[in-house]
């Protein structure tokens, strides 16, 4: 029974990390497909400054 668990639990751990890395796989494929002068540069604490915005 413990190991029919396992399994389970190992079944769906496999199926969350391959979801994730599918989303992460399709983000980078949409940044890299945007145009670089989309883009807009920021400084380290402009990136702060709106996470902590977005955060709240």
């Amino acid at each position: 029974m413990s190991e029919y668990i396992r399994d389970l639990i190992r079944r769906d751990k496999e199926r969350t990390e391959k979801y994730a890395f599918d989303y992460l796989k399709a983000e980078l494929k949409l940044a890299f497909a945007t145009p670089e002068s989309s883009y807009v540069a920021l400084t380290a604490s402009e990136v702060i400054k709106r996470n902590q915005v977005s955060q709240e």
